[in-house]
């Protein structure tokens, strides 16, 4: 750090020794005084005037990057702050003479909509009055590009102008119902009105529409937290703030002025948050103008400082390798000799090499237009987080997608070897009371309270109560005491041994069970149980796959997030459950529609007089509704059914590519959400609603 000060304070002595020829006065255009560029620009002044007494420094108060730009291509001012997009469009006039200094941080186009009014998404716009930023200002082009983007009409925009200052007064008196904010994060305006607003997200399809049409934009997240009452991140777009000059400026000014800024990015975080995002290797990160020469000086100068420490410290592990030659033969011989004889050292060693080069490709073919990979740290922690959740926010580009798909294919495949090969170390005891040749058996992985219910469930009389159920668990379990409190617990055997454990798997037989139910595993509030979720269905495909067993058992895996859910039915899982998920959507929908919590309640649980969920297969319902559209099927089991037993049919259950399918209530063009259902064929099942699982196979 001092090594770096030391570089930044020689290359500032020699910009200002220069700058007595050519005027010691500087202008800089910024923007409004309650604005970030204001306060930055404000904070750079007193840093270049600190190091030179005759140093003087102008800031002009402006509307923004419009307005800037104006004022620099009629040599008003000397710098400006200014949104890329702006020096964009002004970069397209041929004469135009505007050029970079440095990228310093991303504005992200922070979106809002008044909560009481349930404004959640961009398409709830419609009529409401938006708040898009003063007259000329890059948040009203912005605002604008989104809006079209999102396929509304010029003519349908209802656009408010207002300065950022009037902001929340707009807001409260109801002037504005949606506003778009182009800056920094934690923008003071936005903090005040935080519990009143929902925050907008921009879907990925119209973020790849801007980036297709409009090169400035980047790709963006608001993190979870940034504001009151804001608990998800929030996908976006932004767009990078410059500092741009004109070409004739002197190429000393420049070059002092990215010394001062980049030796100081610590004094420049404490008057903005936004400002903590400035470094000098995101510098020419969405630069969409031409670089002025001294920036290029500067950068270049910077570069081969970094290329001779670089040098110097290769050099210098050279020297030890000599040093310590002995050392270094016997490490090597070690790596060697492990790569050859030891398997899970190989697969170690793959795991890594993935990692690290799919890390760099997403790095090289993102990092311009996507602020989650817009440096080689967050690329890593991004693949990282990717390998076990999936990304906050996807990649944009054709080459990151691909990198991404390649992680995730042989991210799966190598996990499932190394669960396969390394499992087995996992030791198991207690599997003396399951019968020897146990199949098409239900399989529970993990327990707890929770499975304590299950078993209730599964052994209820009009469900399964002769199934045999397997518990693998790694958790101590008084099965005394269970099968003292229900007789549910017949035919009912608990393994010990871990869920992810090979040989655990092997002993249950889960190859040959019917269905397999991954409880999520959440020790504690602070546990993330996914992964292990996720690991425990690798390991049983790859069980299923060693033992070349024909039969695949049904994989239903509970989930504590949702966001993991592709990368669990990557893993091998059929179906998913996400408790909160569905608790929010129960809730949400009994709001509407009152006592609707009942329905679901009933057709959850097993009761005497109450009505359940079955799926009839083919073998057993009558070869007469072959052929039968939905309705004609219904109208034949409304008409042969028993009054003490009434059967209502809701869906069916249809293989489409290869893959099992639920279509509730088709409609009569047979079009549905999930696939397209025309008359009932030899492998459909019927989805009904009854009180004890009906016969159909009767029915003439």
């Amino acid at each position: 750090m001092r090594k770096s000060k030391l570089i930044f304070f020689i290359i500032i002595l020699t910009a200002i020794s220069s700058l007595h020829s050519v005027g010691m006065n500087i202008k800089i255009a910024t923007g409004n005084s309650d604005g970030v560029y204001y306060q930055i620009g404000n904070s750079i002044k007193e840093i270049l005037e600190t190091s030179n007494s005759e140093l003087k420094v102008e800031i002009i108060e402006t509307s923004g990057s419009i307005e800037n730009a104006k004022l620099l291509l009629n040599n008003e001012v000397d710098i400006a702050f200014m949104q890329s997009d702006v020096a964009y469009n002004y970069q397209q006039d041929a004469s135009s003479s505007l050029q970079g200094i440095a990228s310093l941080y991303t504005e992200l186009i922070q979106i809002i909509g008044r909560k009481e009014l349930f404004i959640e998404e961009i398409s709830d716009f419609n009529n409401e009055p938006i708040f898009i930023g003063s007259v000329g200002s890059g948040t009203a082009k912005n605002a604008t590009d989104i809006l079209l983007a999102s396929n509304f009409k010029e003519r349908d925009i209802n656009k408010k102008h207002h300065s950022f200052s009037e902001l929340v007064e707009a807001f409260q008196t109801g002037k504005i119902n949606v506003a778009f904010v182009t800056a920094g994060l934690k923008f003071k305006p936005l903090t005040k009105i935080a519990t009143e607003v929902n925050f907008i997200p921009i879907n990925i399809e119209t973020v790849i529409k801007l980036r297709n049409k409009y090169p400035y934009f980047v790709s963006a997240v608001i993190p979870a937290g940034t504001y009151d009452n804001q608990e998800e991140p929030i996908s976006t777009v932004g767009v990078k703030a410059l500092l741009v000059a004109n070409e004739d400026l002197n190429k000393k000014v420049p070059n002092l002025l990215c010394s001062a800024i980049f030796s100081n990015r610590d004094v420049l975080a404490k008057v903005h948050p936004a400002a903590s995002k400035i470094k000098l290797s995101r510098a020419k990160n969405g630069m969409i103008i031409p670089l002025h020469r001294g920036a290029e000086s500067y950068y270049a100068q910077r570069n081969l400082i970094n290329s001779i420490i670089f040098l110097l410290a290769f050099i210098l592990v050279i020297i030890l390798g000599f040093i310590n030659k002995r050392i270094v033969k016997k490490l090597s011989k070690r790596f060697l000799n492990q790569l050859r004889h030891d398997i899970h050292f190989r697969i170690g060693l793959i795991i890594v090499l993935l990692f690290i080069f799919g890390s760099i490709g997403t790095f090289y073919f993102e990092h311009e237009v996507n602020e989650e990979f817009d440096t080689i740290y967050k690329a890593i922690w991004a693949t990282l987080v990717y390998l076990l959740s999936g990304f906050d926010i996807d990649p944009i580009t054709t080459g990151g997608k691909i990198s991404a798909f390649l992680l995730l294919v042989g991210g799966i495949g190598i996990l499932g070897t190394v669960v396969g090969n390394l499992a087995s170390i996992f030791m198991k005891e207690g599997v003396e009371k399951m019968p020897r040749n146990v199949k098409r058996h239900i399989a529970i992985c993990n327990w707890s309270k929770r499975g304590e219910k299950v078993i209730e469930e599964l052994h209820h009389p009009t469900a399964e109560p002769d199934t045999d159920i397997l518990i693998l668990t790694d958790t101590e379990v008084n099965e005394t005491e269970l099968r003292d409190k229900s007789k549910r617990y017949a035919n009912v055997y608990f393994i010990k041994g871990k869920p992810t454990s090979y040989e655990t798997l092997k002993s249950a037989r889960v190859n040959q069970a019917k269905s397999i139910i991954i409880l999520s595993d959440a020790v504690d509030k602070n546990s993330e149980p996914d992964p292990k979720t996720i690991m425990t269905c690798l390991a049983i495909r790859q069980l299923s796959k060693d033992l070349k067993d024909d039969h695949q058992p049904h994989i239903i895996a509970e989930l504590m997030e949702r966001a993991n859910r592709k990368m669990a039915l990557d893993a091998g899982a059929n179906e998913i459950v996400s408790a909160g998920f569905y608790r929010t959507g129960i809730m949400l929908q009994s709001a509407i529609y009152h006592n609707l919590s009942d329905i679901f309640h009933e057709l959850l649980i097993y009761e005497q007089n109450s009505s359940s969920i079955y799926i009839i297969e083919k073998n057993k319902y009558s070869n007469i509704f072959l052929g039968k559209t939905f309705n004609e099927a219904t109208k034949l089991i409304n008409a042969n059914c028993k009054e003490t037993n009434p059967v209502i049919l809701i869906g069916v259950r249809r293989i489409i590519n290869n893959k099992s399918t639920v279509i509730l209530n088709p409609l009569v063009n047979g079009e549905s959400k999930n696939g397209k259902f025309d008359v009932f064929n030899d492998t459909d099942a019927m989805v009904v609603i009854a009180h004890n699982y009906p016969n159909l196979s009767n029915i003439k």
